[in-house]
């Protein structure tokens, strides 16, 4: 269960996002700016939840990480802005990072 409020918080941080790009965009500065701070305000909640069984490091890797991932797919997709090639390098050095993280928690959890 402490899995799906992880992705469930990187979810509620895409929408906030999303919307907050779309809303600002169309001229609702008050309205987007609104509904980021209650979709941000979701996400830490269930981020909370999440970091009841998962270790902070991780949890906070995963869901920076996935979240910037699902930001730069919305951007690309639905937002019609594009993604450089050192951006996309970015982004791979980020899921290495998580990749480390992980790997790290799990092999720390063996040696003890």
């Amino acid at each position: 269960m402490h899995w799906f409020y992880l992705i469930a918080a990187v979810f509620a941080e895409v929408v906030g996002t999303t919307l907050m790009k779309l809303l600002v965009s169309g001229g609702a500065l008050l309205q987007g700016t609104l509904a980021a701070i209650a979709m941000i305000g979701i996400a830490y909640l269930f981020l909370g939840r999440a970091t009841l069984r998962i270790p902070v490091a991780l949890a906070n890797a995963f869901w920076e990480g996935f979240g910037m991932i699902l930001i730069a797919l919305t951007s690309l997709y639905l937002l019609d802005e594009t993604i450089s090639l050192i951006q996309g390098v970015g982004i791979g050095v980020a899921l290495l990072g998580i990749a480390v993280i992980n790997y790290g928690h799990h092999q720390q959890g063996e040696t003890r």
